[in-house]
């Protein structure tokens, strides 16, 4: 039965029947309060019936100290004593109110006043800190705001501390904050009864009734899955649903209720390797990937990650990454951010990953290797991609509990894919590559990097404002990257990404002076006394040089650094920024991250200049790629050839290269058109072989050879729409 009354009411039904029954026309009401909890209802019903009112804040006795003439309710909020005889006068011609909260309430069930005493007896029986609770859940009950409680309603919350559904209470908080009083724990078992658990029937210790409560609900949402109900105890099958209104499982209820921290600890309840509520059920299932949308019971993840890499292992690596995506998206709706979902998610990843390798050669012409790894669309470049998102997401297994399949699996899976199959990959691109500079004229019709300021002179010559964005090591994928941060800074911003060839041996002095301003036929690299070096207009290219001939072309020129930062509010700018390259270099422990860390960095730079300057043409620009290998390689060190007079790790040049020297062979017959006829240069096109030279060859990070990912590069365009 449902309250008629709100304490308010029933407040002042007291007080105008006390009124009414005194034999003083303009009577003292003296209300005893046994924890004073209803001074404010009290104090307010009485302003509202045109009465005085004054509290004892210490003793009764204060209430002697300023005679009433007028209609007034003296509030103590002690327990009335019978040896106390200061308000004799008022029990004779005022009034007497003995209620504590407990007792008020209990008036607000006019209809059900025998069974409404329970809620009194709750509120006396409590002890000292539970009564405040079950005062507090009272008072917020039965003040009318949302409509008033029934008297079962009422009764479960002031069982469970304010909470008004047993099976979620025992569901999140397990035996955490059962009552120690066992007249309370058989409450609950038998509110959990009435809401249809009957697995607990007859359950009278705490652990039994949160077990099964818990099993239940795991059942109940396995069979809203798609579990056959039959399979389970009579006991744990749910009850069919009314079809009125919307369902959903308990536990689903639950979990989208509770806020991401709790959900994180409930992830660690129905995910633990001990929670495993219906393992002799489940690890007899034929397809446990029917049931992936049940995000509880441990048995159930780990039969769909032993059934996943039995997919994996098969090949079937779409499947697999369709199973994970799915998988992961359920755990993190439910869960959010936490190492089961991190596992999935990297499934993804290792799954993708796999597919691309499988089937790079299936992606373009395998003769034109500009075309296969620069499509934006299609290339290769994406392996690439993968890989460097696959090791940037670190091992998620190591945070799972340690009887989780996946930690005995995934590190071997990545380990297959990042240092073996990746480096066969890398090994056959390099062979295509040195196939297509040997058969002659390799990239005819592509764009190169030395003819990107004849080519754009229409757009860097119409006076429009332009930015150019010189971004160092900049390899095909971090550039996608980063077009794809300014596409969601900016949106109102139009960006385009183009494959361009950039200078062969791809290091930073060729490459930056190729982006110098000049014609197409100004560029050239030569031998000059045993050192390769590159010109614009017959002048070799130095920092200097490249900084006054852009000054001299009207470029304001700003380096990557605090002192240099004026000169944005120019109509051309070319900003330089160099950590990419500096990260390779010398940070190579996880360097990865790193580069992660500083792809951010230049978006935020990119992002914020094209937003307060509004330029109307932009470009992000790149002087060369880089090669990323495994974290464990064997390198292969060889001597450079006799003729060699400039000596690196991944290139030597001379006069007169010997036609059996290792690696690719530069020359006028690869009429890339910038060498000088004189000039030879021997780039290494195998992932794993390094030229002897003074100093430690890096095993991570490299340039200056000629993998795609070294000199095929994404030049971004960003213009207003």
């Amino acid at each position: 039965m449902p309250a008629t009354k709100t304490l308010s009411e029933c407040a002042e039904d007291a007080i105008e029947t006390a009124i009414d029954e005194a034999a003083d026309d303009d009577p003292v009401v003296l209300w005893w309060d046994d924890g004073g909890y209803l001074r404010d209802i009290v104090e307010s019903v009485s302003h509202s019936l045109g009465c005085e009112f004054l509290a004892a804040e210490q003793t009764p006795l204060e209430l002697r100290g300023d005679a009433p003439r007028d209609r007034t309710v003296w509030y103590v909020p002690h327990p009335h004593r019978d040896d106390v005889d200061w308000f004799k006068d008022v029990e004779n011609t005022g009034g007497i109110v003995e209620a504590h909260i407990g007792k008020l309430a209990a008036r607000c069930f006019e209809n059900d006043r025998i069974q409404a005493a329970s809620i009194r007896t709750a509120y006396e029986d409590a002890d000292e800190g539970d009564r405040e609770q079950v005062a507090k859940t009272l008072f917020q009950e039965l003040n009318g705001e949302g409509g008033l409680p029934t008297l079962q309603g009422l009764q479960t919350k002031i069982v469970l501390d304010g909470h008004d559904d047993p099976v979620q209470f025992v569901l999140e908080h397990g035996t955490e904050n059962l009552p120690d009083d066992p007249d309370d724990r058989l409450k609950i078992r038998d509110l959990l009864v009435d809401e249809g658990v009957t697995a607990v029937e007859g359950v009278t210790d705490e652990e039994s009734l949160v077990t099964r409560t818990r099993r239940w609900a795991v059942a109940e949402w396995l069979v809203e899955v798609g579990l056959d109900a039959s399979l389970l105890d009579a006991e744990y099958r749910p009850e069919p649903s009314s079809g009125l209104g919307i369902s959903r499982p308990e536990l689903q209820s639950l979990l989208s209720k509770v806020d991401t921290e709790r959900a994180e600890e409930l992830a660690h309840v129905y995910l633990d390797p001990d929670a495993r509520f219906w393992h002799d059920v489940l690890r007899t299932d034929d397809d446990p990937w029917e049931l992936a949308d049940c995000p509880v019971d441990a048995s159930l993840e780990h039969e769909l990650w032993d059934e996943w890499i039995r997919c994996f292992n098969g090949g079937e690596y779409g499947t697999c990454a369709a199973r994970a995506s799915k998988r992961h998206q359920r755990l993190e709706t439910t869960y959010g951010d936490v190492p089961w979902t991190q596992v999935w998610e990297q499934a993804v990843e290792v799954a993708n990953l796999a597919h691309e390798l499988a089937t790079w050669e299936d992606c373009g012409d395998t003769t034109d290797v500009v075309d296969l790894y620069g499509d934006v669309d299609d290339g290769t470049w994406q392996i690439d991609n993968a890989v460097f998102n696959l090791i940037i997401s670190g091992a998620p297994e190591h945070d799972l509990p340690e009887e989780h399949p996946a930690t005995a699996t995934l590190d071997d899976l990545r380990t297959s894919l990042t240092e073996s199959r990746y480096l066969d990959y890398l090994s056959d691109l390099g062979d295509l590559v040195a196939d297509q500079i040997e058969s002659g004229s390799p990239f005819v019709g592509d764009n190169y990097a030395h003819q990107f300021f004849d080519q754009e002179q229409e757009h860097l010559q119409s006076g429009q404002s332009v930015a150019l964005f010189i971004v160092d090591a900049l390899r095909f994928d971090l550039a996608h990257e980063l077009a794809e941060a300014v596409r969601r800074e900016l949106p109102r911003l139009e960006v385009d990404e183009t494959a361009w060839v950039g200078t062969l041996p791809s290091d930073t002095e060729f490459g930056k002076a190729a982006l110098t301003p000049g014609s197409k036929f100004s560029f050239n690299i030569e031998l000059d006394d045993g050192e390769l070096v590159p010109e614009r207009n017959g002048r070799e290219i130095t920092n200097y040089q490249r900084e006054k001939l852009l000054k001299d072309d009207g470029w304001s020129y700003i380096m990557q650094s605090e002192a240099h930062e004026s000169g944005w509010g120019a109509t051309r700018v070319a900003y330089y920024w160099n950590d990419l390259d500096t990260a390779g270099e010398e940070e190579l422990t996880d360097f990865e991250a790193l580069f992660s860390d500083r792809i951010d960095e230049i978006t935020r730079i990119i992002s914020e200049k094209l937003g307060n300057n509004g330029f109307d043409r932009a470009y992000i620009l790149a002087d060369h790629g880089f090669v990323s290998l495994p974290q464990s390689v064997d390198i292969d060190d060889i001597y450079p050839p006799d003729g060699a007079e400039k000596v690196t790790r991944r290139w030597v040049a001379g006069s007169e290269l010997d036609d059996d020297a290792p690696g690719v062979l530069l020359d006028e017959n690869a009429h890339l058109g910038y060498l000088d006829d004189d000039t030879t240069i021997r780039a290494l096109a195998d992932p794993i072989q390094r030229f002897r030279n003074q100093g430690l060859p890096d095993a991570r990070f490299y340039h200056g050879g000629v993998l795609p990912q070294e000199f095929v590069l994404n030049f971004v365009t960003i213009t207003q729409e």
